[in-house]
């Protein structure tokens, strides 16, 4: 898989084009447990316990990250 390290306002995440299941949409996941407040202000979720904080973002932010 690969991965690649972006801000996403302000926030330092791992970016995947898919993270869940193959095809599951593009998504960012923070690195640092420290933005994690931060994180849910911006409508990020848990989706594994403790540290998978992730937000699925749109195919256009996708590829404005991947170039």
């Amino acid at each position: 898989m690969k991965v690649k390290t972006v801000e996403y306002k302000g926030i330092k995440c791992a970016l995947y084009k898919s993270y869940m299941a193959e095809n599951d949409g593009p998504l960012v996941k923070i690195l640092n447990p420290m933005d994690v407040d931060k994180a849910y202000e911006l409508g990020f979720e848990c989706v594994g316990h403790p540290d998978e904080i992730v937000k699925y973002i749109s195919e256009e932010e996708y590829k404005e990250f991947s170039e």
